[in-house]
């Protein structure tokens, strides 16, 4: 039923998948707080 066969090729595309999708997560807050960060110092003037 369940064939290791491919497992050298499916476990680094998980890998590279979960990299990417972490990454896409950091730079999207980090691009967040940067514009909140903005905003605050614009509202208060």
């Amino acid at each position: 039923m369940l064939d290791f066969e491919y497992a050298e090729f499916i476990v680094p595309a998980f890998a590279i998948t979960i990299l990417t999708f972490a990454a896409m997560i950091c730079f999207s807050l980090n691009h967040a707080r940067r514009w909140r960060k903005r905003y605050e110092e614009l509202s208060r003037k």
